[in-house]
C-alpha cells in the first residue's frame, strides 16, 4: 500500500483551494499551511487540524510536494523565492500563476540543477468543463481544422485563458500580436494568431485596489469551425454544440421541406455536451479544490511534465506581451454585488 505523500500549502487566501483540496485526497497528505501567521493562516490551519508554520524549518523533513498560492513579482509577492528555497529543502513545488518569463526560467534551471519537479499551473485546465472542451476542441482542430477563436477573459485570468488556448492547439507559436484598445470602455481588444490561427482575444483590464478576486467574468471561449462553434460560456459551464446553419432541405420544386414529412434527420439548433454547475458554492467547496489537488499529478508521476513546462515557457513570453499591450488595469467602478438575473432587475427599479 503507497502512504500518502506529505504535502504543503503556502499561502491562505488562494491556498485555501489547494489546501481543502489537499486535505480532501487520498494519495496526499496536508502536512500544514505556511504563512506568516496571520489569523487567516491560522483560522485555516484549524478548520484543517493540521499546524499553522511561519517558517521554512518548520516543515517536516520529509514533506514531499508543495503547492505555493502566492504571486510573483507581477503580484508584488515572493511566490518565485519561496519555490526556490523549498525546492533546496528536497521538495517538489507547483506555483500558481502567473510568473514573469525570468522568474519561470529561474525555478526550472533551479529545479534542473536540484533534480527536482517544478510546474506553473494556471489552474484552469483541470476543471472539468474546461478540460472536456480541451480535448473536443483538439479532436476538431485534427478533423478539420480551427477556422477562428474568440475568447473573452478577465485580465486576472489572462494568463490562463492564453494556457487552455495553447493546451486546445497543442502549440503557441509561430504567434503574432496587434492591438485595439477602445477610448470608452475598459475592454481591450486583442488581434492574435497562435500556431497559425486568428484569435480575437477580448480583455476586461480592470483591477480593483487590494481585491484581485473582484471579476465581472472569469473566461468564455468560442471555437469556429465548418461544422459548427463550440461554445464554453464559462469554466464551469455549460459547454455547448452550435451546429452551423444549413438551409431547409428543398423538394423538386424547390419549396422548403415545411409541409409534408421531414426528409432528414432533424438537426438540433444547440447541443448541450455539459450543463453549467449548480452555484458558487458548489464550484468552490468542491470543483475548486478538487482540480487544484489534481494539478499535482504531473509532479508526482513526472508524465507529460517537460510537455507543460515548455508550454508555460511559451505561454508565459506571449501573455508579457499581451500584458504590455493592454496596459495597466482600470478601478473598477462601484457595482452593484453578483446577483441572479432577477435580483438584478429588481435592483434597477
Amino acid at each position: 500500500m503507497t502512504l500518502p505523500l506529505k504535502t504543503l500549502v503556502v499561502g491562505s487566501r488562494f491556498g485555501q483551494f489547494y489546501a481543502a483540496g489537499v486535505a480532501a485526497a487520498e494519495q496526499l497528505e496536508l502536512v500544514g499551511v505556511l504563512g506568516q501567521g496571520s489569523r487567516r493562516s491560522q483560522a485555516l490551519a484549524r478548520y484543517l487540524e493540521v499546524p499553522s508554520l511561519q517558517a521554512l524549518e518548520q516543515v517536516p523533513a520529509d514533506t514531499r510536494l508543495a503547492c505555493v498560492a502566492v504571486g510573483g513579482a507581477a503580484r508584488g509577492e515572493q511566490g518565485p523565492a519561496l519555490a526556490q528555497a523549498l525546492m533546496e529543502r528536497g521538495m517538489d513545488v507547483l506555483i500558481e500563476h502567473p510568473l514573469l518569463p525570468q522568474e519561470l526560467h529561474e525555478l526550472l534551471r533551479t529545479a534542473n540543477r536540484l533534480q527536482r519537479r517544478c510546474l506553473l499551473n494556471s489552474f484552469y485546465p483541470q476543471l472539468p468543463c474546461v478540460a472536456r472542451f480541451i480535448e473536443l476542441a483538439r479532436q476538431l482542430h485534427r478533423q478539420q481544422g480551427i477556422r477562428h477563436i474568440d475568447a473573452q477573459c478577465a485580465v486576472q485570468v489572462s494568463y490562463a485563458t492564453l494556457d487552455v488556448l495553447a493546451a486546445l492547439l497543442e502549440a503557441v507559436g509561430p504567434w503574432s500580436l496587434d492591438s485595439v484598445a477602445p477610448a470608452l470602455s475598459a475592454w481591450r481588444d486583442i488581434s492574435l494568431v497562435m500556431a497559425q490561427v486568428p484569435v480575437s482575444l477580448r480583455v476586461l483590464n480592470e483591477l480593483a485596489a487590494n481585491d484581485d478576486g473582484r471579476m465581472q467574468m472569469l473566461l468564455r471561449i468560442s471555437i469556429a469551425t465548418d461544422s459548427g462553434t463550440l461554445l464554453l460560456a464559462s469554466p464551469h459551464g455549460p459547454l455547448l454544440w452550435l451546429p452551423a446553419v444549413r438551409a431547409p432541405v428543398e423538394d423538386a420544386d424547390g419549396v422548403f421541406d415545411l409541409f409534408g414529412p421531414l426528409a432528414t434527420e432533424p438537426l438540433p439548433c444547440a447541443e448541450v455536451l455539459e450543463a453549467a454547475a449548480s452555484d458558487w458554492a458548489q464550484v468552490y467547496r468542491k470543483v475548486w479544490p478538487t482540480a487544484a489537488a489534481n494539478a499535482l499529478q504531473p509532479l508526482i508521476a513526472g508524465v507529460g511534465l517537460a510537455r507543460l513546462q515548455q508550454r508555460s515557457v511559451e505561454v508565459v513570453g506571449l501573455w508579457q506581451q499581451v500584458t504590455a499591450a493592454l496596459g495597466f488595469p482600470q478601478q473598477p467602478p462601484v457595482t452593484l454585488p453578483a446577483a441572479s438575473l432577477a435580483q438584478a432587475l429588481e435592483a434597477a427599479r
